[in-house]
């Protein structure tokens, strides 16, 4: 079966990569504490491992070298304000240290939303929002 650019563009999207130090300590950030559902192994795969991570399909793979982890991007994901909510009265309680706590920005605009930023025991960069659907009001 073939499929079009707009679903392999599609597909694309919500497909993330990232390069760990250390696989088991990845195993226990993303699967442990940020209860993220680890796919199967695929044997051709044997230096990485796969999260569903909030929706999108994370592969972590294990860098060569200690330059190769870390990248400046951060990971973006939104959840609902519930997730959200238990995911970082979660990530408090474990003592987690966060780049940018977990708050309100723009509390009662059009633009609310929360966020919190962390890092992953390699380095890399997680920014992880939620977003209330906006009602409009009429006056």
């Amino acid at each position: 079966m073939m499929t079009s650019d707009a679903d392999s563009l599609a597909t694309a999207a919500l497909q993330r990569a990232i390069r760990v130090h250390d696989l088991s300590q990845a195993r226990a950030f993303y699967g442990g504490l940020l209860g993220c559902r680890e796919a199967p192994l695929d044997i051709r795969e044997a230096r990485g491992l796969f999260f569903d991570f909030f929706g999108a399909r994370l592969a972590v793979q294990l860098a060569e070298a200690p330059s190769e982890a870390a990248p400046e991007a951060a990971l973006d994901v939104c959840l609902s304000l519930p997730q959200w909510r238990n995911l970082a009265q979660r990530l408090m309680a474990s003592g987690l240290r966060f780049e940018v706590p977990p708050h309100c920005q723009h509390e009662g605009h059009a633009d609310e939303h929360w966020t919190m930023f962390i890092r992953d025991p390699s380095g890399n960069a997680l920014a992880i929002s939620a977003r209330e659907p906006v009602t409009p009001r009429w006056h």
